[in-house]
């Protein structure tokens, strides 16, 4: 587990690798799974900041605004959307991945296992 990530990424990596069930390879798969960790981590942290200061703010003009943060939030929130879809964490995603998954434990596993 890569030291920088603060509690909620902690969890979360090993989250992914918990559910991954053997089908992620630390070699290949480390920096997503640490991409997806380190964005939970920022998500948390922007989230906390609105938390703190209120959703909404005064604008340039004295006018209501949203807390500038919520524009980190989204984007950071379409990153994770991105990743989780890579790492298989929708429904249609895990299918291809267990698929995957299991044809790649069919090849290892050979002929003589079966």
């Amino acid at each position: 587990m890569p030291s920088h990530l603060k509690p909620i990424g902690r969890e979360v990596w090993r989250a992914v690798w918990a559910a991954g069930s053997g089908a992620y390879s630390p070699d290949t798969d480390r920096n997503i799974i640490q991409r997806y960790a380190e964005l939970h981590d920022r998500r948390a942290a922007l989230l906390a900041a609105v938390d703190n200061d209120g959703l909404m703010t005064v604008g340039s003009t004295g006018q209501p605004a949203v807390h500038p943060a919520m524009k980190y939030v989204e984007s950071t929130e379409r990153e994770l959307r991105a990743i989780e879809t890579v790492i298989g964490f929708t429904p249609e995603a895990r299918m291809r991945l267990g698929i995957v998954a299991a044809e790649a434990r069919r090849v290892a596993a050979g002929p003589e296992d079966f």
